[in-house]
């Protein structure tokens, strides 16, 4: 017959340094631990032959760089003890850090001047990235791309069609493709840059239809141009007209 004791604990590990990859500061920084409880439980037979042992600890951690608080479980088991060298050995530790962050993590970026509605998309296709959900991640680009025509009322845009003869002629389409001409035809993006957004299109079209799993790095490409794009629709002419704000204010002090 086994007997089992189990042991809960408040800020047992307040206080403590811990050295942890920032998810803002993108390298190794040191976070002091704010908050923690721990669960300890131990079970062994009345003999006490044996014995299985396993704890964990929910931690609140803060970068004591950036001052960033994230969330740090760290788990242990007895039976996960294990030799792994001549001299070396697994101690059975596991930790979990969230949000998850690995070098190529992206943190989300605040657009206070981006529509909520895409805000919340941007928000929600950045944890699919960070989680490796690379499918949804394409389809929540595209769907950005689709919301962010629908926000600046572009339905329709020119469209190049090729005839039956082998000759060209533009005629109106009020396909996406079409809206993201569009966004340049009515000068919210450089036709260079609305050009590029038809990747977004194509990799939410591949990942949505046939299942294709694009790369991480053509992935974090994507989302840097529609970072690019929030900044340039949005956030700079509020900037402009804030320096604008500004610099007459100042000149009518002197």
């Amino acid at each position: 017959m086994s007997k089992k004791t189990e042991k809960y604990e408040e800020n047992k590990e307040k206080d403590e340094i811990v050295q942890i990859h920032c998810v803002e500061c993108k390298r190794p920084t040191r976070h002091k631990i704010m908050v923690s409880f721990d669960h300890s439980v131990s079970e062994h037979d009345d003999t006490e032959q044996w014995s299985v042992d396993w704890s964990s600890s929910h931690q609140v951690i803060q970068c004591q760089g950036c001052m960033t608080s994230t969330f740090r479980e760290v788990s242990w088991f007895s039976e996960d003890q294990q030799q792994i060298g001549p001299s070396e050995w697994d101690d059975g530790s596991r930790e979990t850090l969230y949000p998850k962050r690995l070098i190529n993590t992206r943190p989300i970026k605040e657009f206070w001047n981006v529509p909520n509605n895409l805000r919340r998309i941007y928000r929600e296709t950045i944890d699919s990235f960070n989680i490796d959900s690379n499918v949804l991640t394409a389809a929540g680009l595209r769907a950005i791309v689709e919301g962010l025509c629908a926000t600046l009322g572009v339905v329709d845009g020119p469209k190049e069609i090729t005839k039956a003869d082998g000759t060209t002629e533009i005629k109106r389409s009020s396909n996406l493709e079409g809206q993201i001409a569009g966004l340049y035809e009515k000068g919210f993006l450089a036709e260079e840059s609305a050009s590029i957004l038809h990747e977004h299109r194509c990799l939410g079209n591949d990942a949505v239809h046939e299942l294709s799993q694009p790369s991480k790095d053509e992935l974090s490409l994507a989302i840097e141009i529609i970072e690019y794009a929030f900044e340039s629709i949005f956030q700079i002419p509020q900037k402009g007209e804030e320096l604008k704000f500004k610099r007459t204010k100042r000149a009518n002090k002197t």
